[in-house]
């Protein structure tokens, strides 16, 4: 998984405020986790485990802006500091050892993101698609397929297959024309137009022209026509699952009625069609993450060469970063321990 990053963990919606609401438990890079709104609406997010005998607090109400845990009624504030132990009375004095470490949060695109990585003094922008506008509605869902995240991503700049796996859905030929893929950046952009043999026979250019985008490290954009984007994350659950969110905005209409009925069909046909259609290729394969195989590729799959070379590059240099950090530690065992 890379480090030092912004992941999409959730949909902001899931996340209602108010008297009487409880927190929700997800699990996200092998760790169970849990969200709430604090008394002023803002989401916060913590460990799901109660340091103080290890009850989970997934479901635990909340109480003046604080999670309680539903064992012993321990509250934690979104700083991760333990507030109120009521066994032992409200003058008591806090351990420093119930306090629990803090994973910094956004909330940004009617989504909830998570810094998965090292503590910045300032943290860069939430990285999104910019240049994909909508009006008239969209429609969202999510769901946890049992597949290491870097295969989605794959698949979700795989515009080839569209034909073989989701031909009942995307009519669309056999034969990639004008295929282009290019790296800038964090960004890798896609675009080719499938065409029937036979027209491509001819010499003529006349299909479905589609794009496929990647913003590292797993937001995708798929433009299945000029008016109708897909955008797709793949975020990891732990290192054999996935939790896939996707969005169909539209610029068909400016109904928002009309607009919303567009993008539900298009969810409605994601799940009960696209994502069976997938599944049965998927788990067809070779278990493990994309590091696991020695894939052929060919032109048409240049856009998942580029994210494949990039992700390398960045796991070698997570791995660079991490073993200096620990030679400096084993280095200055004094002052790293002066520091804890």
């Amino acid at each position: 998984m890379l480090r030092n990053h912004w992941y999409p963990i959730l949909e902001a919606a899931s996340l209602r405020g108010g008297r009487g609401k409880k927190s929700i438990g997800i699990k996200r890079f092998g760790i169970d986790l849990v969200l709430w709104r604090d008394a002023e609406g803002k989401a916060q997010l913590l460990p799901a485990t109660c340091p103080h005998r290890g009850a989970s607090m997934a479901g635990g109400r909340i109480v003046e802006g604080d999670l309680v845990c539903p064992w012993h009624g321990f509250r934690f504030s979104g700083t991760g500091h333990c507030t109120l132990l009521p066994c032992e009375g409200p003058d008591v004095r806090i351990p420093k050892a119930l306090n629990l470490p803090v994973h910094p949060i956004r909330e940004e695109h009617e989504l909830i993101w998570m810094w998965w990585g090292d503590e910045q003094m300032s943290y860069p922008k939430i990285p999104f698609y910019d240049d994909v506008e909508a009006y008239g509605g969209y429609t969202e869902a999510s769901y946890v397929l049992p597949y290491n995240y870097s295969r989605m991503i794959e698949t979700n700049l795989d515009l080839h297959h569209a034909p073989f796996v989701h031909g009942n859905v995307i009519p669309v030929g056999t034969r990639m024309l004008d295929f282009e893929a290019s790296l800038d950046g964090d960004r890798i952009t896609s675009t080719g137009m499938l065409v029937k043999e036979k027209i491509a026979a001819r010499g003529e250019k006349k299909g479905m022209m589609l794009r496929a985008d990647l913003i590292l490290p797993n937001l995708g954009l798929v433009a299945l026509t000029p008016s109708l984007h897909l955008l797709v994350c793949a975020t990891p659950v732990d290192e054999e699952h996935s939790w896939l969110w996707f969005r169909y905005r539209q610029t068909y209409t400016h109904s928002a009625m009309l607009g919303k009925i567009l993008t539900w069909i298009s969810v409605h046909s994601e799940l009960r069609v696209v994502q069976k259609q997938d599944r049965r290729i998927f788990d067809g394969m070779t278990p493990g993450t994309i590091d696991d195989f020695p894939y052929a590729f060919v032109h048409s799959d240049k856009a998942i060469a580029l994210y494949r070379n990039l992700r390398s590059q960045r796991l070698e240099s997570d791995r660079r970063l991490e073993t200096e950090a620990v030679f400096r530690a084993h280095s200055h065992p004094a002052s790293s321990a002066a520091e804890n």
